[in-house]
């Protein structure tokens, strides 16, 4: 671990206190108003459909929805490709198993985008209307509107997304603590940078481990490369000890190659594997949480070198 005078300015004056003070100024949540649900998505793959919907409308109005079904595939058949958002799934095409006959299995392939043409084919598509449970769904009158619905069923596909919104959430924060707190701007740093990059705006070759090695930030300062991985762990778990593992090694590689790595995390879920990163902690220079990003600890960094 690297001496800072912000360790001593803090009354930090050993690894163990630096370390001490890294976990206990850590935050609990990075969630933001935005974390819950992206809205503009979720009217949009609604949208993405209202024609189609709004015809199937007229299913929760109908006495006889399998009926009405099998007149509305004659005239608008390409309506069938909205069954499987239906059913709260993004394939466009679907393979089922009818386990119905344990003594001979029967396999059914649905392509939603081969619009219908035949009776043979119309009853295909109103069968799995039946079978799936959408027909009862319907009949039952629970919905009203499968426009609304639709728009329900995507709220809650989006929220599926939550775990990478963390992710993104993070790099969001400091990003803008980069640019705010720091002013660096697009002539010195880059998100998401690659050697292609850097090449590219600075004419430096970066060395790196593996061709894929894609940096959350690369900033620039004086010609110095500093690579900079984020991330946020609110619950524990075992990929944390790899986490601080493969961290590690990252930094000793770029040690090698004249690079300057940082990493920035937080997170509550370090708690449950405080003994991982504090091995890691100890064995680079350059290891922060978002307060100490905050109190402008990289002024100093960027100077020292």
């Amino acid at each position: 671990m690297k001496q800072l005078s912000f360790y001593k300015k803090n009354g930090l004056n050993t690894d163990q206190e630096v370390f001490n003070y890294f976990m206990e100024t850590m935050i609990t949540t990075n969630r933001t108003w935005e974390y819950f649900i992206n809205w503009d998505k979720v009217f949009s793959g609604a949208d993405k459909y209202r024609n189609e919907l709004m015809i199937l409308n007229s299913l929760c109005e109908s006495r006889f929805p399998e009926e009405e079904l099998k007149s509305l595939l004659k005239k608008t058949p390409d309506v069938i490709k909205v069954f499987p958002l239906l059913l709260a799934v993004r394939d466009e095409s679907i393979s089922l198993l009818d386990s119905s006959s344990l003594s001979h299995f029967k396999f059914y392939d649905y392509d939603f985008n081969k619009t219908p043409s035949t009776e043979k084919e119309i009853d295909f598509f109103v069968k799995f209307f039946k079978k799936s449970g959408l027909k009862n769904l319907i009949k039952s009158k629970k919905i009203t509107n499968i426009y609304d619905y639709v728009i329900g069923v995507e709220a809650g596909l989006d929220s599926n997304g939550r775990k990478n919104r963390g992710g993104t959430i993070m790099e969001s924060l400091v990003k803008k603590m980069l640019e705010d707190i720091y002013n660096l701007d697009d002539s010195n740093f880059t998100d998401q940078g690659t050697p292609k990059k850097v090449k590219e705006l600075w004419d430096i070759d970066l060395p790196v481990d593996k061709t894929s090695r894609r940096g959350d930030f690369i900033v620039n300062k004086n010609n110095k490369i500093y690579w900079i991985e984020t991330n946020f762990y609110s619950a524990g778990g075992s990929k944390l000890k790899s986490t601080a593992g493969e961290y590690k090694a990252l930094y000793n590689y770029f040690k090698q190659k004249n690079v300057q790595f940082i990493w920035i995390t937080d997170g509550g879920g370090w708690k449950s594997a405080e003994s991982a990163i504090e091995e890691t902690f100890i064995a680079t220079d350059y290891i922060f949480n978002l307060k100490m990003i905050q109190d402008k600890i990289l002024d100093e960094v960027f100077s020292l070198n």
